[in-house]
């Protein structure tokens, strides 16, 4: 996973990670960060950057809000929707 939106649809997919982010409606692709902190801290580690905390993943998603990828769901607290499915995601990042 080179994005960080593949990377947390891969967390979102295993069911390993069900404590840390999970879908709260998947058909409308809707999803909560349980444990930012947990969640910055794999995708640093991912990206061998060790200084890898909320507040900079969280630049990360606003910046897809631009994009048209993902988009906070009003009045729920880190709870994110991707706008998109990910196959055209993925060939928009390819542009």
């Amino acid at each position: 996973c080179s994005y960080l939106w593949q990377f947390l649809i891969t967390l979102l997919e295993d069911s390993r990670y069900k404590d840390i982010i999970s879908w709260i409606d998947k058909k409308e692709r809707i999803f909560k960060l349980r444990n930012p902190t947990a969640i910055a801290h794999l995708w640093g580690y991912h990206k061998n950057n060790d200084t890898m905390n909320y507040e900079k993943l969280s630049r990360g998603l606003r910046y897809y809000y631009t994009k048209g990828i993902l988009a906070k769901v009003p009045r729920q607290r880190l709870c994110y929707q991707f706008l998109d499915d990910t196959d055209k995601i993925a060939k928009s990042e390819l542009k």
